[in-house]
């Protein structure tokens, strides 16, 4: 396969590798420890907030400990997909 095909492949995949992997996340709630959605359920149930302890009230989000590190993490699995399609569209040699 001919480097510029090769190369675009490789971004594309790497792209769309790292955004599936981010809407995963958000979609798992990833980046809060106590996020919006369960204060509000927390709320219309009748109590201040989601309880963290007996008698602790969390009445705003709090965002988890890796929360910092998600687009890091994003950008090398997509950084390592785009490898994997690279290295994966090489010319093949042949053994002597």
């Amino acid at each position: 396969m001919r480097t510029p095909v090769r190369v675009s492949a490789a971004v594309v995949v790497g792209i769309v590798v790292a955004v599936a992997m981010m809407a995963h996340d958000r979609q798992m709630d990833a980046e809060w420890a106590i996020s919006p959605a369960q204060i509000a359920d927390a709320r219309g149930a009748g109590k201040p907030g989601v309880e963290t302890a007996p008698g602790r009230f969390a009445r705003q989000p709090v965002a988890s400990e890796g929360a910092d590190l998600l687009p890091v993490k994003w950008g090398l699995i997509g950084l390592f997909a785009a490898c994997v399609v690279l290295a994966g569209t090489g010319r093949r040699r042949s053994r002597p």
